[in-house]
């Protein structure tokens, strides 16, 4: 979920500079605060994920392809992600910069 984490913090990132208005101590502040949850769960998901999707042996990636294989489990991986993904919430951002409050 490296990339996923990477877009979701840079939207964080610029929202929190262009509200603070130049302040960015308070704006990493703040940044810190909404993405902190997010962050250690998608960190803890890779920790839990990364030996099975990324086997060192061919033993190993030959079980990971068969488990992948069988739709009740590829359901059950991705059902785990949604709720990674839920922890933070993104605002509608208008357009226009400028017009960030």
């Amino acid at each position: 979920m490296g990339t996923g984490t990477a877009v979701v913090a840079a939207i964080v990132l610029a929202d929190e500079l262009a509200r603070a208005r130049g302040d960015h101590r308070a704006a990493f502040t703040r940044y810190e605060s909404r993405l902190r949850k997010y962050v250690e769960g998608c960190q803890a998901g890779g920790d839990r994920t990364g030996k099975f999707l990324a086997p060192a042996t061919a033993t190993g990636i030959r079980l990971r392809n068969t488990l992948l294989s069988r739709r009740l489990l590829l359901n059950g991986m991705l059902k785990l992600g949604e709720k990674v993904s839920s922890t933070v919430s993104l605002p509608d951002y208008p357009a226009d910069p400028s017009r960030v409050r």
